[in-house]
């Protein structure tokens, strides 16, 4: 039987659905990104049409001509017939440049790099932005310069969709020759004072084919330098991960060259192991790129995790992965296999990765790990929150408003009261229950969390800002694209408050708003 609805009713449904059909989310407006460039207040990127048009000239533009050889007279010309184009490829954040325009963005960029490098002071001065307040200099204009568009250059090049990188290497060895020259006088090593770069280099060298001795020496180093500069907890499943790809390109150089074959098999047994737990943490074109290179044999390691049939099933993440890919030091946040983890000897729930870590932890730990409802409710919270919070991702869209604006989950943090419900049922979804939820501007409340979470004044928005940060960090590395946070904050009565976040993509947002249409859609048919 059908269900009546009055006019008025009616009217306001038509209207709400026109209004989302019409505008059903706000895309993402593409940002500004500077490595090395303070960029002028209020810049706006060109576009997206006049990019797009200075990209199709590209073609008619470099006709009977060879694209790669730019001079620096040809340079100057692109640079003045391709502006729009130009200012993009060094203005714009990677990421956010479409599929379609990334070639054109390769091209801009070495027309960039070959002007700053090979022009007069005085034409340097009239393209690079110098700060009113600074005075010009051109050696610092040049590095800077360099140093801002050779990364995004590279950035491009390396992707699995383009996958040149060898067209890359000049450009990184002259962003080592720059940054070596303009550190000569500071006393770390270049790959342990810059890992990341370093080991960004050593990557392309592999992925480009090359196995010789040069290659090895890169590889060591680049190994080296993440290894000791992994002393922050936060950063060190983003340096398993480079040292996972660092290692698996040089067992293969050592397999080539035929020596330290002990080295070589320890370093694959590393790599295998990670990967068999891991095999999500990486997405598949990435996987693909490193173990499968076009005309060389295939790789040992892929080999033994079953060979291009394993690469298929990779990233299909199961619970026991999940869980293991939560399990964190209860002190410093570590997790496996860069570190090992270990079980307190007390409550046999709660994990760290080292003496020092449970000895600091020991005065706030003590307390729970001996009484026994403590250690039960405090196992049921770690794994509510592990297995079951989070479950279904659209109430927190819906709660911040990610539908009209994706970017208020960088703006704003969730704030969950939950209550222990431990008779309520034997299974662990079912044993906590959340209470009130409340949106809060980040700015307004980072006191409270502050408090709840027992941080120093000024200690919560250097957090939340490397939280942040980590987002974008881990879509580059995975090369997940665009990827909205939502940051959120658990507390309870007798929980230990838990501040986390979780990432949403474009599409997620999207099928929110299909599932909204749906529900509206039918309501109109009952």
């Amino acid at each position: 039987m059908a269900t009546r609805v009055s006019p008025q009713e009616l009217l306001e449904r038509q209207e709400l659905l026109e209004r989302l059909t019409l505008n059903p989310i706000q895309q993402p407006q593409p940002r500004t990104f500077s490595h090395r460039i303070d960029l002028p207040a209020g810049l706006q990127l060109p576009p997206l049409d006049k990019v797009r048009d200075d990209a199709g000239k590209i073609a008619e533009l470099t006709q009977n001509l060879d694209a790669h050889a730019i001079d620096v007279q040809r340079a100057l010309e692109y640079n003045t017939l391709l502006p729009n184009l130009v200012e993009w490829s060094f203005h714009a954040q990677p990421d956010d440049t479409p599929e379609d325009l990334r070639e054109g963005c390769i091209f801009a960029l070495k027309v960039f790099i070959c002007i700053v490098n090979g022009c007069d002071d005085d034409v340097l001065r009239g393209i690079v932005h110098t700060p009113p307040e600074q005075d010009f200099a051109p050696v610092d204009a040049r590095f800077r310069s360099i140093g801002e568009a050779g990364p995004k250059l590279v950035y491009y090049l390396i992707l699995p969709e383009i996958d040149r990188p060898a067209e890359a290497l000049p450009y990184l060895k002259l962003l080592a020759e720059l940054d070596i020259r303009s550190n000569e006088h500071t006393g770390p090593l270049p790959w342990i004072r810059n890992p990341s770069f370093y080991a960004g280099y050593a990557d392309a060298l592999a992925l480009s084919g090359s196995t010789d001795t040069a290659t090895k020496l890169m590889l060591e180093r680049a190994i080296e330098g993440v290894k000791r500069s992994d002393s922050d907890a936060s950063s060190s499943m983003a340096s398993s991960t480079e040292i996972i790809f660092l290692k698996l390109h040089l067992a293969h150089v050592y397999r080539c060259q035929n020596i330290r074959t002990a080295e070589a098999k320890e370093n694959e047994r590393y790599v295998i192991k990670f990967l068999r737990k891991n095999p999500d943490l990486f997405l598949h074109t990435y996987l693909k790129q490193a173990l499968i290179r076009p005309g060389q044999p295939e790789r040992h390691i892929l080999t033994a995790l079953g060979g291009p049939e394993w690469l298929n099933r990779a990233g299909k993440q199961t619970f026991k992965m999940k869980s293991r890919s939560d399990k964190k030091c209860f002190a410093c946040g570590a997790c496996e296999p860069h570190k090992t983890l270990f079980r307190c000897g007390g409550c046999q729930q709660i994990w760290y990765c080292s003496k020092r870590c449970q000895t600091a932890e020991w005065k706030t730990h003590k307390i729970s790990c001996h009484d026994s409802d403590n250690v039960r409710r405090n196992a049921d919270w770690m794994k509510w929150r592990v297995s079951s919070f989070g479950a279904d991702n659209n109430a927190p869209v819906h709660a911040l408003g990610m539908q009209r604006d994706p970017s208020r989950g960088r703006t704003h943090i969730i704030f969950f009261n939950v209550e222990y419900t431990p008779r309520a049922s034997r299974d662990t979804k079912h044993k906590f229950r959340i209470e009130s939820v409340g949106v809060y501007r980040t700015s307004d409340v980072i006191p409270e969390f502050e408090a709840a979470l027992g941080m120093k004044p000024g200690e919560g928005k250097k957090h939340i800002d490397a939280m942040l940060a980590g987002v974008d960090l881990n879509s580059v590395r995975r090369g997940t694209g665009v990827r909205f946070p939502i940051v959120y904050l658990l507390i309870g009565e007798g929980l230990a408050p838990a501040l986390g976040s979780r990432l949403h993509a474009l599409l997620g947002l999207m099928w929110v708003i299909a599932d909204l249409l749906c529900l509206i859609w039918c309501s109109f048919h009952i």
